[in-house]
């Protein structure tokens, strides 16, 4: 689908004022300091483009005519999402309004390499016309500028440019980011956030910050790397080739003590960064998440509602994201 003409700012102005809940034009020409008759083109233009459609009358306040209603066209736009863990790949098909509408689960063979991954990324994406892209969450480092990734713990994959990669095989506009950075945006996109973490406990382990509700990605789109910090002088060997790292301190640990670890270390970024939310995810803590809870008391501390999912969610809610 060709939107290029839909990216202005007063177009994501309006598609975003719709998105947090359905409005009248006069209410959105209120929120957005347009003209009325300014709304009026915009909303006609994305109406025809697909994006917005009317839902009824609604009074709006005051007397005289009821106005009618927009809401996003959830069938209007598409985008996917996928994660490339360590030992599958996850992909799912996001309508406009950000609803999983499909969703694959595929076992990924040891030592797979980037042409394995894409081999089994092509039958699950159908790039129609209303299909804006794909965004794609994978370990870190990485750079999410250039779509160049270097995953610990993946054999094989230092600088590999996956975006490139990734375009030309599917024939799609594709975004590469960070596993945990994705799923952060995924839970920021649900309920207002300001100041928050998310800490992905899986295969890896890492965290998505949330700044002054913008995600943060650091200078060289390395932040959040909380797995690799080092929580044990002469710990356990990391796949990152450090001891001690606390996602390899976890890794060898289990139960209550696992949870600890766990907790030790958000306890650390909270006072770091004064955080005021913490969200748990990942495969570790969906298993037994009441166990990692316990470990953080005085903490404002929830479990993610996404589930398993939450990753190639948040990678498809990238492209999505152009548009508001």
């Amino acid at each position: 689908m060709d939107l290029t003409s839909l990216r202005s700012h007063n177009d994501r102005t309006v598609l975003r004022l719709v998105r947090s809940g359905a409005l009248s034009r006069a209410s959105i020409a209120a929120e957005a300091g347009l003209t009325p008759q300014a709304v009026s083109k915009i909303v006609a233009r994305l109406i025809s483009a697909g994006l917005l459609e009317e839902t009824g009358a609604v009074r709006d306040g005051g007397r005289g005519k009821p106005r009618m209603s927009l809401q996003l066209a959830a069938g209007g736009a598409f985008a996917y999402g996928a994660y490339v863990d360590r030992d599958e790949l996850r992909v799912v098909r996001l309508d406009l309004t950000g609803e999983v509408v499909s969703a694959s689960v595929v076992p990924l063979a040891p030592m797979f390499t980037p042409s394995d991954v894409l081999e089994v990324l092509e039958p699950l994406i159908s790039a129609d016309e209303k299909v804006l892209g794909l965004g794609i969450g994978i370990a870190g480092p990485l750079n999410s500028r250039d779509g160049v990734v270097s995953p610990n713990g993946l054999p094989g994959w230092s600088g590999v440019p996956l975006r490139a990669l990734a375009e030309e095989r599917l024939g799609l506009p594709v975004v590469v980011d960070k596993d945990t950075n994705a799923a952060m945006l995924a839970e920021a996109w649900r309920r207002p956030m300001e100041d928050a973490a998310l800490v992905l406990v899986g295969t890896g382990l890492g965290v998505g910050l949330l700044l002054g509700g913008e995600v943060h990605r650091g200078a060289r789109s390395g932040a959040g790397e909380l797995g690799h910090t080092t929580i044990q002088l002469d710990g356990p060997l990391c796949v990152c080739g450090r001891r001690g790292c606390v996602e390899a301190v976890h890794a060898v640990a289990s139960g209550e003590q696992a949870a600890r670890v766990l907790a030790a270390a958000v306890q650390n970024l909270v006072q770091l960064l004064d955080l005021d939310q913490i969200v748990l995810s990942g495969r570790k803590v969906l298993e037994s998440p009441e166990l990692y809870l316990r470990a953080m008391p005085g903490l404002d501390v929830s479990v993610t509602s996404y589930g398993a999912d939450l990753v190639p969610v948040g990678a498809g809610l990238l492209v999505l994201g152009e548009l508001f």
